[in-house]
């Protein structure tokens, strides 16, 4: 017993009513996962962006990430409070995880991270004593890149022996035959001083 047309684009009708119902419903789970995210992103500590909270060194490269982070995060869907605690965030999981995993991909990340800080060190700090404070900045990422990128080494291992290639040997002879030539008379330049 076959089906009628009819029957079918029914079937077809429910097939593709039930395919947008699963597609809603992904979508529906989407937005819960946005509106998780941005109540995580929202929900960061507050963090005085632009006012000196810290002392000392720390103070030296830390107050001019603060001060750039605010006066450049003003058009932001975010507070500047959270993308300096997202900085930060990132930085510490540079340094764990180019300390731990040793992956070449974290440790770029790391190094990107750096030279941000020393950029805006440089740009937010007073022009009189803008080189001091990138040059602290420098030595800071310098000393936290030792654990960031233990490991790493420019150097090729010595000592221990080269991978031999590996050679496929085939003991075939190959001989070329040429072709028979064509008859003088089937030649089209018989009477030409420079034959083929």
């Amino acid at each position: 017993m076959s089906r009628t047309r009819l029957e079918r684009v029914r079937a077809s009708m429910d097939t593709a009513r039930l395919a947008l119902q699963q597609i809603q419903d992904d979508l529906a789970a989407g937005e819960v996962i946005l509106q998780a995210l941005q109540q995580l992103l929202t929900a960061v500590p507050k963090v005085q962006v632009g006012v000196d909270t810290s002392s000392g060194v720390f103070a030296v490269v830390d107050q001019p990430v603060r001060t750039y982070i605010a006066s450049h995060a003003a058009g932001l869907a975010v507070e500047a409070s959270t993308v300096y605690t997202l900085w930060l965030l990132t930085g510490i999981v540079g340094l764990v995880l180019g300390y731990l995993s040793r992956n070449n991909g974290v440790r770029a990340m790391w190094t990107a991270w750096g030279a941000a800080t020393v950029w805006m060190v440089w740009t937010a700090t007073p022009a009189t004593s803008r080189p001091v404070a990138a040059g602290l900045a420098v030595l800071a990422c310098t000393f936290l890149s030792a654990f960031a990128m233990r490991g790493l080494t420019l150097r090729r291992p010595v000592g221990r022996p080269a991978r031999p290639a590996k050679v496929a040997v085939r003991p075939e002879i190959h001989v070329h035959v040429p072709a028979q030539a064509a008859p003088a008379d089937q030649h089209p330049h018989n009477s030409c001083a420079f034959r083929d």
